[in-house]
């Protein structure tokens, strides 16, 4: 057995080195785990040699009526065998020539009614009640001894009442020192304890500690449902890759099995279960095992999640087969799902379109989905001739959800069917419903200009100008008269209500355009290419943040939006934090000042991280109450701004401006000349103007 303290302070107790073990004790042994840290160590209990008298011995001679026997009695009737042994030891210590009766559980003794009411009362766990009637007899009877086993079985029951209270307060210091002080509860017999000082250990963060009262207890103890809970509590507390220790102690059942074989599946499913959550690696054995069990028991819920572990190492063909299993097993909506996505990761829209066609209206989730299929198949290129029950499904299915993405995705596939006036109707309607959907403003600009209807073309320049190039160049910049089309952008979308149609028409089409180039870095996400549409919902919180990233670095943020948002619901603190910084990021890149701040807070981010946000956000807001004319708003967030940045000569033109606009002329002056100075052109006019203005005023 492991002494643990000897003769030293309680708080050296949780600094013991990792290198010492609880489970010194030979295995199955039922010994304490720890030792009391006392100064000087209790005297050792006589135990005897026999559990009974032996046969030869004479008979015992009468009692002495001096020899209180009402203990031993107590115990024989409860049927304790090892208290029986114990106390018959001790009365002999006390009475030497003293024999015990041949028959405990005789009728003509008349036992000591005050013994027997203080262990009725230990019995009932009235500690404090047991004490009191100890002394009450010790004053009414000063030649009463109580003895020693009821002593030490109330300090036993009072500490263990002591430790489980504080580990029930998540007190685990208190449980640490109990235990350290009282080593007599650390046994098979009392595993519960033995359990919560394991989970002390790690409520302190000290692991290894933990592992070696767990291991203690496979090692000694032998009770089969005890040692099937000590191994899930230890799963509960202890990192995967620090439970090989424990695993090792397996034993065979009585069906000659190893005990934990459920619990090494239920482990191998939570690490790929952890690995969907935050991208993390589980491990290979853990992989096999969990693939294994699934092909076997052909479990729906194991067959998907094998199917989403596929997915997230972008092995999508591997997850559809699993998905294919999973909906033979089950045809649900959870297995469709899996399926539908995985095929949109393949590059296969048309397949999974026709998938999820059944399942469409099942729930919000499956809808959103398949219109992102629908919406990546109107998009293929080169364009294909949907039949009519397709594509009358796709067009009910926008229109009862309001999609904005589809529907726009609906108009550029009228437009390159040479049907402008419909595709202008799909984009308008799309705009309506989401208003700031750039592709669909733009879509609108080439299916009016290819009708011949100028004011709108100038309309949509005019209102879309300043947040697109692409708008505010078109038809200046190029002799093409159809401009290229945008990559598919699925987003959930609000909702409204309007009515429209397309039909493919037979005639034949025009040469496909040119597709647009973007000079953003082509990104990865985790091995993927996200130039290719992902549903944000098929990914794991960990892939989403990477695959929103990716999306930021094609200028993509109204795509890279859903994509943080999955992510900020992983249980990873880390995860949310970025998720909710690259959210942010997002939508200031779209404009949205307010609503990125709101996803600023959505969940801790860095310091450094909430100044650049702040800097971003006001910056963001300045320009805009400018743009609509409201300078004093322009001037607060300015004022604001200054607080966390100096001003880019940018930005103190505006202010500049603003000033001009509130009529503060000498203030715009002292601005536009400053930065003039630095050789800033753009503040030339506005000094110009300032001078003009002053000498007016």
């Amino acid at each position: 057995m492991l002494l643990l303290a000897g003769a030293i302070g309680y708080s050296a107790l949780a600094q013991q080195s990792p290198q010492s073990r609880l489970g010194s004790a030979d295995p199955g042994s039922d010994r304490p785990v720890l030792v009391a840290q006392s100064q000087t160590p209790p005297a050792a209990s006589a135990t005897p040699d026999a559990a009974t008298p032996p046969a030869a011995a004479p008979a015992p001679a009468p009692s002495s009526p001096a020899v209180d026997e009402t203990a031993l009695r107590y115990f024989a009737r409860q049927g304790d065998t090892a208290r029986v042994q114990a106390e018959i030891a001790r009365l002999r210590l006390l009475h030497p020539g003293w024999e015990p009766p041949t028959n405990l559980l005789s009728d003509e003794y008349v036992p000591d009614a005050d013994i027997i009411r203080m262990w009725d009362l230990f019995s009932a766990g009235d500690f404090a009640g047991a004490r009191a009637a100890i002394a009450a007899k010790q004053q009414a009877d000063p030649a009463f001894v109580v003895s020693e086993d009821l002593l030490n079985s109330l300090a036993l029951g009072e500490a263990e009442l002591r430790l489980r209270n504080a580990s029930d307060a998540k007190q685990f210091e208190t449980v640490i020192s109990v235990a350290a002080n009282m080593p007599e509860l650390l046994t098979c017999e009392r595993v519960d304890t033995l359990w919560r000082l394991a989970e002390a250990f790690a409520g302190t963060g000290n692991m290894a500690r933990a592992v070696d009262a767990y291991s203690y207890i496979l090692t000694n103890c032998d009770d089969s449902a005890e040692r099937y809970a000590t191994l899930q509590k230890a799963i509960d507390l202890i990192e995967r890759a620090d439970l090989a220790p424990l695993l090792a102690l397996e034993r065979n059942g009585t069906d000659g099995q190893p005990e934990f074989t459920a619990l090494r599946l239920d482990l191998a499913r939570r690490a790929i279960a952890a690995a969907l959550e935050d991208g993390s690696r589980p491990l290979p054995e853990d992989v096999s095992l969990f693939e294994s069990a699934a092909q076997s028991s052909n479990v729906a819920e194991d067959l998907r999640l094998m199917g989403w572990y596929e997915l997230s190492r972008d092995r999508a063909d591997a997850g559809r087969r699993w998905f294919e299993r999973a909906m033979t097993a089950d045809p649900s909506e959870q297995s469709v799902q899996g399926l539908g996505t995985a095929l949109l990761q393949m590059g296969d829209p048309e397949t999974a379109e026709d998938a999820l066609a059944d399942y469409r209206t099942d729930s919000e989730e499956l809808t959103a989905l398949y219109l992102d299929a629908a919406a990546a198949l109107l998009a293929l290129q080169p364009r294909i001739e949907l039949d009519n029950r397709v594509l009358g499904r796709i067009v009910d299915s926008v229109m009862a959800a309001r999609n904005a993405n589809a529907a726009q995705e609906l108009g550029w596939y009228a437009y390159d069917f040479q049907q402008p006036q419909t595709a202008l109707e799909w984009f308008t309607l799309a705009l309506r419903w989401k208003t700031d959907l750039e592709p669909a403003a733009y879509g609108m600009v080439v299916a009016a200009n290819a009708l011949g209807d100028q004011v709108t073309v100038e309309s949509i320049r005019t209102q879309w100008g300043p947040r697109s190039e692409r708008i505010a160049n078109f038809g200046r910049t190029t002799s093409s008269t159809a401009p290229p089309l945008p990559q598919p952008r699925p987003q959930r979308a609000a909702t409204a209500t309007a009515t429209a149609t397309v039909t493919p028409v037979a005639e034949t089409r025009q040469a496909q355009p040119a597709q647009a180039t973007s000079s953003a870095p082509q990104a990865s996400s985790g091995g993927r290419n996200c130039t290719s549409f992902v549903p944000a919902g098929s990914l794991s919180a960990g892939a989403a943040l990477n695959h929103g990233w990716c999306l930021m670095d094609l200028n993509r943020p109204a795509q890279a939006v859903d994509h943080f948002s999955r992510a900020l619901q992983s249980g990873s603190e880390g995860t949310r934090s970025q998720a909710a910084y690259g959210l942010s990021l997002a939508y200031i890149r779209l404009g949205l000042a307010d609503e990125a701040a709101i996803a600023a807070a959505a969940a801790p981010i860095t310091n450094r991280q909430a100044i650049e946000l702040e800097i971003a956000i006001l910056t963001q807001k300045a320009t805009s109450a400018y743009d609509i004319g409201d300078y004093r708003r322009a001037l607060d967030a300015l004022d604001m701004r200054a607080r966390y940045a100096p001003e880019r000569n940018d930005l103190l033109t505006l202010r500049g401006w603003s000033y001009y606009h509130l009529r503060r002329y000498r203030e715009a002056e002292r601005i536009f000349a400053a930065v003039a100075a630095t050789g800033y052109g753009d503040a030339v006019a506005g000094l110009a103007a300032a001078k003009a203005a002053l000498t007016l005023f």
